[in-house]
């Protein structure tokens, strides 16, 4: 026997030269067929998730049992315990009674409490075993159907019963399992947290690529407008053409502005002033008509190429599609202002 006990037994030997004897492929290949048939078995990810969220619920009940356990004493305990036989003889409406609070979690729930003197009263007691299954009603509703709605409508119509103070009835609804809102903390935050949270809201509003790019865009095509309608009205109108034709056009605001200020006229000027002055029948007769045929649409291009820089100058919602809107505005621009590009070029002769 001790020469048995020392040595391995004649099974495991026999064991240990049969996994010798298999090869390492068709180990792998066992493993496999193996693995598929436990997949195979296995309950749908949805009852899995039902079974990961039961299974959280008994350790979470096995942990609240061992610290009270730790906590309270056997006595009390026992106590809660015959409290909590008496409250399974209490009726429950049809609509919740399958969802009555077994009695672990009942007793465990009416440790919550401070004192169990108001439990001695039937009327407490009726409404802490009707609280506590409410609560198991709503932890265990995936979605507001039928059931959940009259089990809802059944628990608020019972009666409340009276508690001394606001926090009584918040200990003992608490301690039920359906907790109320608490009150939030409120701390003084310093100059310098303020400073970092505006910060990462800064970073937080960085503007993307296409944004950018539009404001690129913008800048340079209504640079080269102004540049050209200035251009074609002075070959026109004269060089004072501000003085005798915005006044015309109803520009008398962008005068009054340029005469204070100075400068180039039309720096001053918006897409409103470009469509009054490019559009009014006199100007679009004897200037602008050479690029565009329509006075209509050559005011629609202004008012989309207006919109779409508002969008993206002054923190609108701006997206790749407006960007595509703004370029297709300014190319169709483009190709009218090009009539108002010189044919020819004096090069100097050496």
């Amino acid at each position: 026997m001790v020469r048995e006990a020392m040595s391995p037994s004649s099974a495991l030997n026999a064991q240990m030269r049969a996994i010798g004897n298999v090869s390492a492929l068709h180990l792998v290949e066992r493993a496999r067929i193996d693995a598929a048939m436990h997949r195979a078995f296995l309950p749908p990810p949805e009852l899995m998730d039902r079974f990961s969220l039961i299974g959280d619920a008994v350790l979470r009940r096995a942990e609240e049992e061992r610290r009270l356990g730790a906590l309270i004493a056997p006595s009390v305990i026992e106590h809660a315990k015959s409290m909590v036989m008496l409250a399974q003889n209490l009726a429950l409406p049809s609509t919740m009674e399958r969802f009555r609070t077994p009695v672990p979690d009942l007793t465990s729930r009416m440790l919550g409490l401070r004192s169990f003197e108001l439990l001695r009263q039937p009327e407490y007691m009726d409404a802490f075993n009707r609280a506590a299954a409410m609560s198991d009603v709503l932890a265990g509703s995936m979605r507001v159907g039928r059931e959940l709605r009259e089990a809802t409508e059944v628990f608020a119509a019972g009666a409340v019963p009276a508690f001394p103070t606001l926090a009584g009835y918040r200990e003992f609804l608490d301690a039920s399992g359906l907790r109320l809102p608490r009150w939030p903390q409120v701390r003084l935050l310093t100059a310098a947290e303020k400073r970092r949270r505006l910060k990462a809201r800064l970073k937080g509003h960085a503007e993307p690529a296409h944004v950018r790019s539009a404001k690129s865009l913008n800048h340079r095509y209504e640079a080269i407008l102004r540049e050209i309608v200035d251009a074609a009205m002075a070959d026109e109108y004269g060089e004072d053409w501000p003085e005798t034709r915005l006044p015309l056009c109803g520009c008398s605001d962008l005068l009054g502005k340029w005469r204070k200020r100075g400068g180039d006229v039309l720096v001053l000027a918006d897409f409103a002033h470009y469509e009054r002055i490019m559009g009014h029948p006199d100007h679009f007769a004897a200037v602008f008509e050479a690029g565009f045929d329509d006075p209509a649409f050559l005011a629609h291009l202004l008012k989309e190429a207006r919109r779409l820089r508002a969008a993206s100058h002054h923190g609108h919602a701006f997206t790749q599609k407006d960007l595509r809107d703004l370029r297709l505005t300014w190319k169709t621009l483009e190709a009218g202002l090009i009539a108002f590009t010189d044919d020819y070029e004096v090069e100097s002769v050496t």
